[in-house]
């Protein structure tokens, strides 16, 4: 049956089937007129698309809501927003609810995702055939890290960026046959320039600038796409040179692109430069500019220095003569553009995971190891399935008989496979890029494995001879691809049933903060400081901005990560309530993954020591013993955890308000978030024996009924006068979380125990109470 279908019906099925599973998470994520969205940076872009919708096509260009209360210069190109906020003001017919906004928004990476599948085709079918363009589209259909940013609620850009690059190099590769076939060369030897620019291999060049720019638009990183093909030129070159054939049609084609790109980019850069990021590679600015003609100088030359190498016949040199070409532009660029120089160094290093700071997220580290260093083939298997290890077979497939020296499209995707590869081998967050090259590669198994089983005969028809499939028992077939399909495919259905979500105890934290906690301004005016921000870990500060609509410390962006993570590891309250006071922070967020998981990363951005929050303690199991970490008393003397796990006891200036529902852990009773106020504390000072600890101590009630023991404590001085903080009242609070008895004072010497009463503005006000002991 499947046989009796014709291509375009096959390849529409498909479409069709990629579309619906990366629709299937709409019935979870969508309810109540709100969407949960999928992952971190999704709910930033939606903070910009929710402002520019209204504001439009007005977008953020400096957030005063991230590190607070210096704000944040958002670097992110403002295209991906302003195309789903068009989408959405036409949907909403100019005055979209809050609902159409997050419907739109999280349909539109569903829509990208799929039309993501017809440049693959066509970039396959050029490069091998339509039978390995047709397999690409099925495995791309079903691969689990394409689906995981083109499934609903995935609003981000990381599906733009597959879309964009693909369609761009797809154009490219049309060029170059175009070019290599039709042989431009002649053409412009003839002086027949009128038909050279007419040709199709021109027009598919620009085309492909026009998308370059779009991505400029689109993505921080369009530099690499940029950069791709001016690697790939003089590897081309190199391969024509020995083959002794012209490279007019790769100099065509590569500088048409460039130009093209760079025409389309400039007003744009001249209208959205900012001052003080003129020549910034992480801001769309002149940087980009200088970058494309450099791209275009960079082809030029290397085409001449094939020209003149090609006409003596020893493509060996050419090689050396590129690298001392690089070297001389390298020291040239270094010497007379250093800030240019500075961004390009920068860049290349953070793609490739240099900086200090990607170590302590998971996305961003190397392929094959996690966080400890530990080898894994776990980020593979779940983002590609078998696919990736079929991949590698068959990259050597194509190198022995697709003969990339003779095929420019072969050669090109060679070295676009080998760049991606090296950006998800080094982070392995680009693995979403990889996707592409790893469903055509495994697509030329796919179809390798077709002919194998199911060969071509020769046969006479009028005399003719001709290659035709015999029909044969599918079956073998069936099961051969099945194989390779259902791993990706199973975990594909899993990633859509179980998306990587806001687990529902952030949910409901973040609604109550928003309801219970003072409203800030300037969120839909983001203009001027607010009145005060909330600390958390970074991985939440997103969440917070979008859900709660509260100004955070850091988010996603990751500013004063390192101020954040030595706060949390504090052993000292004061030097803790220095960088509150600093930030001006009254809440904080913390979470049960920042005591386990998360609490490496951390350690590793505070400076600490990781194992030294650990001692070793050995047991015996069996006939052997058994070595294991346990907790010591600088990891529970850390702030985070004097709040997380002891609702912050052993300090005076944080309050419990509200903690989710679940229970992690029972002994002692942990919940899995929790909402903390950040109060001056009331003092509690008087005389006790000189040198005594005077502890002060009472029991609440969080808002989920918990009964919990709170204190602090203070030595008194050599004239026994003791100070001691207390962050709880016991009269007079609204709070959720309240006091069921008074405090009980008692030094560790005198134990004559007395209780005092805290009303709720000497907390606020940090008002002194005086109570003697003695």
């Amino acid at each position: 049956m499947i046989d009796s279908l014709s291509v375009r019906t096959k390849i529409f099925l498909t479409i069709l089937f990629a579309l619906l599973i990366r629709l299937f998470p709409i019935s979870s994520l969508f309810s109540d007129g709100r969407v949960t969205f999928v992952s971190y940076d999704s709910y930033y872009h939606m903070r910009g698309i929710l402002y520019t919708t209204q504001h439009f096509p007005e977008h953020i260009l400096s957030d005063p809501y991230i590190n607070y209360p210096f704000g944040f210069d958002i670097s992110w190109p403002p295209l991906y927003d302003l195309t789903v906020s068009l989408l959405v003001l036409i949907v909403g017919f100019g005055t979209p609810s809050t609902s159409t906004i997050e419907l739109v928004a999280a349909l539109f990476p569903v829509i990208l995702g799929t039309l993501s599948l017809i440049p693959l085709y066509f970039a396959a079918s050029s490069i091998f055939s339509r039978k390995v363009g047709f397999y690409s589209i099925v495995v791309i259909a079903v691969m689990p890290i394409h689906l995981a940013v083109s499934m609903f609620g995935a609003t981000d850009h990381h599906i733009a960026e597959i879309l964009l690059s693909t369609t761009a190099f797809t154009l490219f590769i049309f060029s170059l046959k175009e070019g290599f076939s039709y042989d431009l060369c002649r053409e412009l030897t003839k002086n027949d320039l009128l038909a050279c620019v007419r040709s199709r291999s021109v027009l598919y060049a620009i085309a492909a600038g026009m998308i370059l720019a779009v991505s400029v638009l689109t993505w921080t990183g369009s530099p690499i796409f940029i950069g791709l093909f001016a690697l790939y030129v003089p590897v081309q070159l190199a391969l024509d040179i020995r083959q002794k054939r012209p490279s007019g049609y790769l100099l065509v084609s590569s500088c048409v692109m460039y130009l093209v790109a760079l025409a389309f980019i400039l007003p744009f850069v001249a209208s959205m430069v900012r001052e003080g990021y003129e020549l910034s590679a992480a801001f769309v600015s002149w940087f980009h500019v200088l970058y494309i003609l450099s791209m275009l100088l960079f082809v030029f030359i290397c085409w001449v220095l094939s020209y003149l190498i090609g006409k003596k016949g020893k493509w060996l040199h050419y090689p050396f003569a590129i690298l001392f070409f690089i070297a001389v532009a390298v020291t040239g660029i270094w010497s007379l553009m250093p800030t240019f120089f500075s961004n390009i160094v920068s860049g290349i290093g953070y793609l490739l995971g240099f900086a200090e700071n990607l170590s302590t997220i998971n996305e961003a580290l190397p392929l094959f190891w996690d966080q400890y260093g530990n080898f894994t083939l776990g980020s593979v298997w779940g983002g590609f399935g078998l696919f990736f290890f079929v991949t590698l077979v068959s990259f050597l497939f194509i190198l022995r008989k697709c003969d990339p020296s003779k095929n420019p499209e072969v050669a090109f995707f060679v070295v676009w496979s080998i760049i991606v590869f090296a950006l998800a081998f080094s982070q392995r967050r680009f693995m979403y890029l990889l996707s592409v090259n790893v469903a055509v590669m495994s697509g030329y198994f796919m179809g390798q494995l077709h002919s194998w089983i199911i060969p071509k005969v020769v046969k006479e028809h009028g005399g003719k001879r001709k290659k035709v499939q015999e029909t044969h028992n599918n079956v073998p077939l069936i099961l051969a691809l099945g194989v390779l399909l259902l791993p990706g495919f199973l975990i594909s259905v899993a990633a859509v049933s179980n998306p990587s979500i806001m687990p529902s105890d952030w949910e409901e934290t973040l609604d109550w903060v928003k309801v219970n906690t003072p409203v800030t301004s300037y969120y839909n005016d983001p203009m001027k400081t607010p009145e005060y921000g909330i600390l958390s870990w970074w991985d939440f500060g997103n969440w917070i901005i979008y859900r709660s609509q509260r100004p955070v410390v850091t988010n996603n962006f990751q500013p004063s990560v390192r101020e954040t993570a030595v706060f949390f590891l504090s052993q000292n309250d004061s030097a803790a309530s220095s960088i509150l006071d600093a930030r001006k922070v009254k809440y904080l967020l913390t979470d049960i993954s920042m005591v386990k998981g998360k609490f490496f990363g951390i350690a590793k951005l505070a400076g600490e020591d990781y194992d030294s929050f650990f001692d070793e303690e050995t047991a015996p199991k069996g006939s052997s013993t058994v070595t294991t970490k346990v907790e010591n008393d600088k990891f529970k003397n850390s702030m985070l955890v004097k709040l997380h796990v002891y609702d912050g006891s052993g300090s005076g200036n944080y309050r419990l308000l509200y903690e989710s529902n679940t229970t992690v852990t029972n002994d002692p009773e942990v919940k899995y978030v929790k909402v903390f106020e950040y109060v001056p504390g009331v003092i509690i000072t008087g005389k006790a024996e000189p040198g005594e600890t005077v502890y002060g101590a009472t029991t609440l009630v969080s808002n989920r009924e918990r009964k919990f023991d709170y204190y602090n404590s203070a030595v008194a001085d050599q004239d026994g006068t003791y100070s001691l903080v207390l962050a709880y009242s016991t009269q007079g609070s609204n709070s959720s979380t309240y006091a069921i008895l008074p405090y009980t004072l008692i030094g560790d010497k005198s134990r004559s125990p007395k209780e005092i009463s805290v009303t709720e503005n000497a907390v606020q006000a940090g008002e002194v109470l005086q109570l003697d002991l003695v």
